[in-house]
């Protein structure tokens, strides 16, 4: 049986021997925000729940294979990310993310998100490009560092905090339009 206060990493270890309780535990934390993350890539949202299905599927199908287990949240939002853009291109839908800058501008003029805020951001969120949806949602949402968010997309770092920071001005340009 799991315990509510046991780690991810010891989850997984349970998992790689072929603890399911183990595994359920692991969907029981990460489902929900998983959730979002996939809703927000997949524009549509109406194929969300087979995506989620087919991103367990082959967690519990490679498991066995991630030797780090510290490493698995990076791992499983790289396996989700994948399976949507797959999706995507199957459905003729993906959206070519463009080479930004990686000259990156310092601003201390952050917005305070208030509690208040929270529904306008989510649907500020939907408004802007996909490549700035999934970094904020990774970063500010996961709490992932800017190097695991540069692992889960597969680029490189100042790629990331390029288009983190002209995420942020998207998703700042449409929360005032919404205001405005």
């Amino acid at each position: 049986m799991a315990n509510a206060n046991e780690s991810v990493d010891e989850l997984v270890l349970r998992c790689q021997i072929g603890d399911t309780a183990a595994f359920e535990e692991l969907f029981e934390r990460f489902q929900p925000r998983l959730r979002y993350f996939v809703r927000r890539l997949d524009q549509t949202g109406t194929d969300a729940e087979d995506l989620l299905q087919d991103i367990w599927l082959a967690v519990l199908r490679k498991i066995t294979t991630l030797r780090e287990p510290t490493v698995f949240p990076v791992w499983l939002y790289k396996i989700a990310r994948n399976r949507v853009y797959r999706h995507s291109q199957q459905r003729q839908r993906i959206v070519q993310i463009p080479q930004e800058e990686l000259t990156i501008h310092e601003e201390n003029n952050e917005p305070d998100f208030k509690t208040a805020m929270v529904d306008k951001i989510h649907k500020a969120l939907i408004k802007i490009q996909p490549h700035h949806r999934e970094v904020l949602t990774l970063h500010f949402l996961e709490r992932m560092s800017y190097e695991a968010v540069a692992e889960v997309v597969g680029c490189n770092l100042g790629t990331v905090k390029s288009r983190m920071h002209y995420a942020k001005k998207s998703l700042r340009r449409e929360l005032e339009r919404d205001n405005g």
